[in-house]
């Protein structure tokens, strides 16, 4: 665009039953009108906290046109559908809430001017209909209160201008790696009002550090209507991006600019990566490199996400790379567009689910087509989204639902459209399903402490094809509303495990929770680690934080404060790691405990140092019962090893204590275990 006029800023907004020409007629009432400051949420107005349901907005402003320009309204989003008109005057709508969409107001603008919008936004739909809205996780009573509803202009709204030719919608795409650069693509979309020859200049240039830029030029020769244009080229010596872990996120800025002879018709810009990346047999590779996955599926971090910002973000990335996480899952919903630019920039992996709801088929599959295929260009150039899923059916252990033929097919079909638009990136058709014929990941429900050795059987034999990536395991904590953890702890008993009971009050709950959780996820990671690569390609624990106070899975609470649980996770999921692997949760007297002590490793590269790893296990009086210690050569990435096998007699009852101690980056590492005996 060449010049831009914000609509933001406060709006009128009336709630109707239906939608008629009364609104945008002289008859209109001017009473009920409420104002609302715009991106928001109608909820997050007081007057409509509980309303769901359909919405008029509307706003006035003056503009002064100019006959060489063609005038666009973009609309950056509106949950959930929409119809929008000028001055009387209908311009299209739109359905689905996460994605930008523009209209040609040209002929309809004037110096006056009157935007009216449609909204609807119909809250929650009865369980057995079939899907005729795409909302994912918002449509989820276990993860937003029961009368949430996000309807409204919940995205930025604006006025684009330019010459007689625009960029509809443009991908730049990396092909393959060549040994000297990348095999890249471009792809565009420009409209024109006229047949016509104009030049498309694209420059790169480098966005978080020094080098040297690129520059390509082509013709294009126009017709009147959309024109879609394709370019492939090789950049050598470009800079890969790559995860924070293992190297730099090298970004470009790239520009591409719309130009007849002297005169600039339109210029549109990105911040872009290049990399390849790929899935074989569910092992990840990055650049060419096998790359292990750690991470955790993401929430919305707040219930109402207009006003969250790129510093929300940010600090969430703290924590991630605090907790030594490469990925995340935006579990069942699209983002909005600072968090994939928050990811780019950090070097954190992207999977990214399609908003389905897997408990119904859908209604209007051409609906779901187009809004697929509005996702792949709201999303197709952010380096840091490396895998798509189509639909999200997590929880392996837990009672689930047979995926339906009607929907299975469905999913299938966009699945199979979406590796058309995007041949880039790996497409999982149906993630989270059971069995082990299942193609892609899987996920664990068992309850610790009673059930969760279960999870052994699925690491021998035909079962252990479901450990090739498992996307979902971990345990509930209790997240307090109340600041006073002296309280009495108000839980019903049908909502909590039996180990919980014994807590008192809200402190002490709240601390027996996440002790419990931490050691749910430190029993999975520890055995996934093991598996590293034979057959595990990565995992991801249930979810990063809390929308809410209560309870819930996830590792930091619904204030951004890491649980206990999170300081687990972080010694876990380090590059350099120790861990023990116990057959069991308790032992009787008189018996033997018996465990592999191991080694995991993935830091990449050559002359990795020396690590020192000391054990020791103390009977419950504190006495030394057994020592051991290694120096350790890792090499590049490697497979999980065992230092040696533990075979100890437990000679009284209590506690014994395995302390595992490493050097890692300066740092001198503990991994501590108990071990009751009775």
């Amino acid at each position: 665009m060449l010049e831009t006029f914000s609509l933001n800023g406060t709006w009128e907004l009336h709630p109707v039953a239906e939608f008629s020409g009364l609104w945008m007629s002289e008859a209109v009432p001017e009473e009920g009108w409420v104002k609302q400051e715009i991106p928001a949420h109608w909820q997050e107005n007081g007057a409509f906290t509980h309303y769901s349901g359909k919405m008029v907005y509307r706003r006035n402003f003056t503009f002064s046109p100019q006959a060489d320009r063609i005038y666009r309204l973009e609309i950056g989003g509106v949950f959930y559908k929409y119809r929008a008109y000028l001055n009387n005057y209908a311009l299209g709508g739109r359905e689905g809430y996460f994605y930008p969409a523009c209209f040609n107001i040209t002929p309809y603008l004037k110096a006056e001017n009157q935007l009216l919008l449609e909204v609807e936004s119909p809250g929650r739909q009865p369980e057995g209909m079939a899907d005729t809205f795409l909302t994912g996780v918002f449509a989820s009573d276990q993860v937003f209160p029961p009368d949430y509803n996000p309807g409204g202009l919940w995205q930025p709204i604006r006025i684009i201008s330019s010459g007689p030719a625009y960029v509809e919608s443009w991908n730049l795409r990396t092909d393959q790696l060549t040994g000297e650069g990348a095999l890249v693509t471009l792809s565009m979309e420009v409209y024109s009002t006229a047949a016509t020859k104009i030049s498309a200049a694209l420059k790169l240039d480098p966005e978080n550090f020094a080098s040297l830029s690129f520059e390509r030029e082509f013709q294009l020769d126009l017709q009147p209507g959309l024109n879609t244009v394709q370019q492939q080229f090789e950049l050598k010596g470009v800079q890969l991006w790559q995860t924070w872990d293992l190297g730099t996120p090298y970004l470009y800025r790239a520009t591409l600019a719309l130009v007849n002879r002297t005169d600039k018709w339109d210029q549109v810009e990105t911040v872009v990566g290049f990399r390849v990346f790929t899935v074989k047999n569910l092992i990840p590779y990055l650049n060419g490199e096998r790359l292990f996955l750690k991470g955790s599926n993401y929430l919305p971090p707040a219930l109402y996400l207009s006003k969250v910002g790129l510093e929300t973000y940010e600090n969430e990335i703290k924590l991630l790379k605090q907790s030594y996480q490469n990925i995340v899952r935006c579990y069942k919903h699209i983002q909005k567009p600072q968090f994939y630019q928050a990811m780019d920039a950090a070097g954190i992996l992207v999977w990214q689910d399609f908003p389905l709801n897997t408990s119904r088929p859908l209604l209007y599959l051409t609906g779901a087509f187009q809004q697929l295929e509005e996702m792949y260009r709201f999303l197709g150039n952010h380096p840091s989204v490396v895998l798509w899923t189509i639909a999200n059916k997590s929880g392996y252990e837990e009672v689930q639902e047979p995926v339906k033929p009607p929907f299975s097919a469905q999913v299938k079909k966009l699945a199979a459209r979406l590796s058309e638009l995007d041949p880039s990136r790996p497409v999982f058709p149906l993630s989270g399903g059971r069995g082990i014929t299942v193609p892609a990941d899987t996920g664990f429900h068992f309850d610790f402490p009673a059930e969760i050795f279960k999870f052994n059987r699925y690491r021998v034999g035909s079962r252990k094809r479901s450990l090739r990536f498992v996307s979902w395991f971990g345990r509930k904590s209790y997240s307090p509303a109340e600041q006073d953890e002296s309280k009495p702890a108000l839980v019903s008993p049908e909502e909590i495990p039996a180990s919980w009971k014994r807590a008192k009050t809200v402190g002490e709950l709240k601390a027996l929770s996440e002790r419990e959780q931490g050691e749910t996820l430190r029993f999975y990671i520890d055995r996934l680690r093991f598996h590293k690569y034979n057959p595990t390609g990565g995992m991801l624990l249930h979810s990063f934080r809390d929308l809410q106070p209560g309870l819930s899975w996830s590792i930091v609470d619904w204030q951004g404060v890491p649980k206990t649980s999170f300081n687990l996770v972080a010694l876990c999921y380090r590059p350099v790691y120790v861990f023990a692997l116990l057959p069991q949760e308790r032992y009787r007297v008189r018996t033997i405990l018996q465990c592999p002590i191991c080694f995991s490793n993935d830091q990449q590269g050559t002359n990795l140092p020396v690590v020192p790893v000391k054990a020791r296990l103390t009977d419950p009086r504190g006495h030394l019962v057994w020592k051991d210690q290694w120096t350790v050569k890792p090499s590049s990435d490697q497979e999980s090893i065992i230092l040696k096998e533990v075979s100890v007699e437990l000679m009284m009852a209590g506690v014994y204590t395995l302390t595992l101690t490493w050097e890692d980056q300066g740092e001198t590492i503990e991994n501590i275990y108990q071990v009751r005996c009775q």
